[in-house]
């Protein structure tokens, strides 16, 4: 690789906003093939499931999610620790049992910018549809929980869940086809596509 051309500017970056705007998550399976962009293309464009083919919807309070990339170089090696963090509203039963699942999961993750961009947490090309024990490098995993009923009558009930795969390079755009799995929704504003009978909703995310 070598730096032979420059970076542009235009008015639209100018005016791109923060924050995120839906997050996606679900577990790695053994067989899972992803495709990455052919040449110098820093995307993924398809992601082949061996196993549970969905993506689950995760909710949040808006203008708390965010995605996070950290990068450090040593001994001639860079390393991307990439974060995604969210706050669950209200704390309760059924949030705290989906919640233990976070625990063991060796997740990927897709997010999107208010700008429009699907952004893909817990795989790199480095390592590409090679064994579980190499994958498993750039998981998408639990870091942490934070959160809890507050003390003032004011205060905020909830809690943030932080996730964290460190990659060994930036997070890759999506543009292709994924299964949603809309059961936990009330609504699928934002997904569009074709419900099947078990619910689950294949929609085209990203370019």
């Amino acid at each position: 690789m070598a730096i032979d051309t420059g970076l542009g500017v235009v008015c639209a970056d100018l005016q791109a906003t923060g924050g995120i705007s839906q997050i996606i998550l679900r577990e790695w399976a053994t067989a899972d093939v992803v495709t990455y962009g052919a040449g110098t293309a820093h995307t993924i464009t398809n992601i082949q499931s061996g196993g549970d083919a969905a993506w689950y919807v995760y909710e949040f309070k808006n203008e708390v999610p965010a995605m996070t990339i950290t990068a450090t170089k040593e001994n001639g090696s860079t390393a991307f620790e990439c974060g995604l963090s969210f706050m669950l509203p209200n704390i309760d039963a059924a949030k705290f049992e989906e919640l233990k699942n976070f625990e063991s999961a060796c997740m990927m993750g897709m997010v999107l910018d208010t700008n429009g961009n699907w952004w893909v947490l817990g795989a790199s090309a480095k390592y590409a549809n090679e064994d579980v024990q190499a994958k498993s490098q750039t998981y998408l995993n639990l870091s942490g929980f934070e959160g809890g009923t507050g003390a003032a009558y004011s205060d905020e009930n909830g809690i943030t869940i932080n996730l964290m795969a460190r990659q060994f390079e930036l997070p890759r755009e999506y543009a292709g086809t994924v299964t949603v799995d809309t059961s936990a929704l009330t609504a699928t504003t934002g997904y569009a596509g074709s419900v099947t009978d078990n619910g689950d909703l294949t929609a085209t995310v990203g370019a």
